[in-house]
């Protein structure tokens, strides 16, 4: 099944809808977290993952300049030590954590009876979120949006923003041709822009023949009648 990134509006609607799916108790640390997924791009097991303790498999990393993430071989599909950067946002949203609760897991989600969601679980809560949204991301399967939807998203925003082989690292994708199709998407959208900008400045706006609308008009209209 087939799904696409999904737009800032249909995100703020997953957000409206989490106290619905969840309850209001839990809906806190569930908005987080799916803001944790929007501004960092991580897969939705790193993320159920990432921990404040230093010797987990993926963790926060602040003694550098800027907030990063460390990702250690024994967990990664890779298998080597990865020491990636993360978005302003993705900071942000760590560094609003006191420093007396930077411990344990980032995201904290709990299950009804209070105890810790797997990644499952986690995922089919969050597609629920996407379903009540109404976020379809693809009609043909009636699919609704997941968490790899949102890093779906997070890959096309910052297509936009920098370089392929920075956008690769902070993905951390094996094959750089995977990080690329979102460039080739981005691309083909510019592209299609300037075309129509070039359209619409040349007054041919509305249809793609090269008429102006009066000439359409005086083309359509019956000649004069002739008169003896």
């Amino acid at each position: 099944m087939r799904g696409r990134p999904i737009s800032g509006e249909e995100f703020e609607r997953m957000l409206d809808q989490v106290p619905k799916v969840v309850g209001a108790v839990r809906a806190v640390s569930w908005q987080r977290h799916l803001r944790g997924l929007w501004d960092s791009g991580l897969r939705l097991r790193e993320s159920l993952t990432l921990s404040w303790d230093q010797d987990a498999d993926v963790s926060v990393d602040l003694n550098g300049q800027r907030p990063r993430i460390r990702f250690y071989a024994e967990g990664q599909k890779r298998h080597r030590d990865e020491l990636v950067p993360v978005t302003p946002e993705f900071a942000e949203l760590l560094l609003a954590t006191p420093e007396s609760d930077r411990t344990g897991p980032v995201f904290k989600l709990l299950g009804g009876n209070g105890s810790t969601l797997a990644a499952d679980a986690v995922g089919r809560t969050v597609s629920r979120i996407g379903k009540a949204a109404g976020v379809v991301v693809d009609k043909r399967e009636e699919k609704f949006a997941t968490a790899h939807d949102l890093r779906r998203s997070f890959a096309t925003r910052w297509s936009r923003r920098i370089k392929p082989i920075t956008l690769r690292s902070i993905m951390r994708h094996a094959d750089i041709k995977t990080t690329m199709a979102y460039y080739v998407d981005q691309d083909a959208d510019e592209i299609a822009e300037e075309l129509w900008r070039d359209h619409v400045e040349s007054g041919q706006s509305g249809n793609t023949l090269g008429n102006t609308p009066d000439s359409i008009a005086q083309q359509d209209s019956p000649p004069d009648a002739v008169t003896s």
